[in-house]
């Protein structure tokens, strides 16, 4: 019996991504369904049979016989088969299982031979996805991890891979690495640098930063000097080879083990070759539309180790170029500013709306917005005009908005609109394949949000659970009218966006996979980082002093990895009664850090 139709659409209740990927998946060629002596179906890959041919279902049972688990901690299997392992496990584990498997296309033999809904309440597929992506979002430290040997036989590279990255996950923890983190000099792409370098502080590094934006002035200066094009050139190009040697300069004092650089900082090829020469891992973060801003052609097959907020063409493009390594890094939020806020006093009134929108005015916004008019609609950002109809809307006079504005308008909005930007479209994009990060800051403020449909959302939210989407411009604003007469059913979908985001969508959640990535074939450099680098509590314990007040405080912490301000700052937070003076300094000290993002 073809059991994939019936299968996929149960799955799609589910896991509607992953029902996506294998609709896309055609039967494989290198997979052969037999039948076993008691006539169940049985997968053969390579020449290897994963299951008994005689008695699949008795077997499953005795490969779980000497199977010892903690009750305690999550179940993960190692290999899908055709999951005569994995109903033996459902009978003995009480819990849930993950089930990791590579092959997609072992995936969709079994979504056409096995009915998959005795499975689907209990069990979550992780097919396919990178083990630095399954590490990050997961918590490896908590597995039972239970290896179907016929499986791994198969795909004993990417297991080791798998059990490599969970080693190196846990030195991560571990180690306190030095990061250095090149800005953009600006544009969007400057927020995600701060919130980059907060995140790393969070996991227990210690991170120096090149501050690029503090340049901006001069650098648009120099745009103004020269209407000659050769001239004009000329001067841009000086420009980045001093940016790029005071990034050379920073790097030779802080001796990093890993440099950052985000999409827009000024590095030219020469620059990057300068900072690799350190000898350590020199990455980009290209967190902008390929399409739109092209200049990564130029500096692609400079770097180590690129990440994308897109896959598919771009991966293309970029190994049609023979870049060695590219690796798809989608968006997050950073709850240490993204996050729901109480009462906001005075400022209420003026954040408060039925609709909001925060972005620049791109062609296709300017073009769509106007049929909004006659909703309770606030705009904010910058670009707008502000002498035309739709600019009598614009809150801020087209002034660059702080990060805590921004979390206000999110927290207020009864609907934040989020429409992805283009320069050519009317409305919506047909071809979306990239998520902003307010998709992800929006639900990380607890915000309802309504987001024109792309590629890859259903990846990291349950479309019409967590997060809504749009078609069309008709579509988004029968959505408004909804959504605005059913304020429950709103805060419900805010909610469950809102724990999604945080269990898997955080700027930490990113920078822990970039490290375990990067690291994953560089375990032998953490190993000689933990020689040479102090460790962040002993530090600071001897910098206050063992038998000063601070130091005493410290002590508390010990065994806490990694530890930052954070943790310190957390273990306030879930204390009770008066602030002492340590206390109120750590917490004063956490806010102007913040404020400095």
């Amino acid at each position: 019996m073809d059991f994939f139709e019936q299968n996929l659409k149960h799955l799609r209740g589910y896991d509607p991504d992953l029902a996506e990927r294998v609709a896309l998946q055609p039967f494989p060629e290198n997979v052969s369904v037999i039948q076993s002596k008691d006539g169940f179906p049985v997968p053969r890959i390579a020449g290897v049979l994963l299951h008994s041919q005689y008695r699949p279902i008795e077997e499953g049972k005795k490969a779980i016989e000497n199977y010892d688990f903690d009750l305690e901690r999550n179940t993960v299997v190692y290999g899908l088969g055709f999951g005569y392992h994995i109903q033996a496990l459902l009978l003995k584990c009480p819990g849930k299982l993950i089930v990791v498997e590579p092959l997609m296309t072992l995936f969709r033999a079994f979504m056409t031979s096995m009915d998959i809904q005795p499975f689907l309440s209990r069990v979550r597929f992780r097919i396919g996805e990178t083990p630095a992506c399954l590490i990050s979002r997961l918590e490896p430290e908590c597995w039972n991890i239970f290896k179907h040997l016929p499986s791994i036989r198969i795909g004993e590279t990417y297991y080791n891979r798998l059990d490599q990255g969970i080693e190196v996950k846990n030195l991560l923890q571990l180690r306190s690495l030095r990061v250095m983190i090149v800005n953009p000099i600006y544009g969007g792409s400057l927020p995600t640098a701060h919130h980059c370098a907060g995140a790393f502080r969070n996991l227990g590094h210690e991170v120096a930063t090149v501050d690029c934006e503090e340049f901006a002035q001069g650098f648009f200066s120099l745009k103004s000097v020269t209407r000659n094009p050769d001239n004009s050139e000329i001067l841009s190009r000086n420009f980045m080879n001093f940016m790029g040697e005071i990034a050379a300069a920073k790097a030779a004092e802080f001796k990093p083990d890993i440099i950052l650089a985000l999409a827009q900082a000024p590095l030219a090829p020469e620059a990057i070759q300068k900072l690799k020469a350190l000898g350590v891992p020199v990455v980009f973060w290209f967190v902008e539309d390929f399409r739109t801003l092209t200049y990564w052609d130029e500096i692609a097959n400079s770097y180590d180790h690129l990440f994308t907020l897109q896959a598919g063409e771009f991966h293309d493009s970029l190994r049609s170029k023979g870049v060695r390594d590219y690796y798809y890094l989608p968006q997050a939020c950073f709850p240490d500013i993204h996050k729901p806020i109480e009462g906001m006093g005075k400022d209420t009134d003026r954040y408060e709306a039925d609709l909001s929108f925060m972005g620049a005015a791109y062609h296709n916004r300017v073009q769509s917005f106007p049929r909004l008019m006659n909703f309770d609609f606030k705009i904010w950002g910058t670009g707008w005009n502000l002498e035309a109809p739709l600019g009598r809307l614009v809150q801020n006079n087209n002034e660059r908005l702080s990060s805590d504005e921004i979390v206000k308008i999110y927290n207020r909005a009864k609907i934040n609109l989020n429409l992805h930007s283009s320069t050519y479209h009317y409305g919506i994009n047909p071809d979306g394949d990239f998520v902003n990060p307010r998709t992800f800051e929006i639900a990380a403020c607890q915000g309802f949000q309504l987001v024109d449909s792309r590629n890859d959302l259903s990846r990291m939210f349950k479309i019409g659970e967590e997060i809504i989407t749009f078609d069309t411009l008709d579509q988004m604003r029968d959505q408004i009218d909804y959504y605005l007469s059913r304020p429950e059913e709103r805060n419900s979908i805010a909610l469950k966006a809102y724990h999604r985001v945080l269990s898997e969508h955080t700027m930490e959640h990113r920078m822990q996979e970039l490290l375990l990535h990067v690291f994953l074939d560089r375990k032998s450099a953490l190993d000689s980082i933990g020689e040479n680098h102090r460790d962040p509590l002993e530090y600071c314990i001897k910098q206050a002093g063992e038998n000063t007040d601070l130091g005493r405080y410290l002590k508390q912490f010990n065994g806490q990895n990694p530890f930052s301000l954070k943790t310190v700052v957390d273990h306030i937070h879930q204390g009770e009664g008066a602030l002492d003076q340590k206390e109120t300094l750590f917490l004063m000290m956490d806010q102007i850090v913040k404020e400095k993002f």
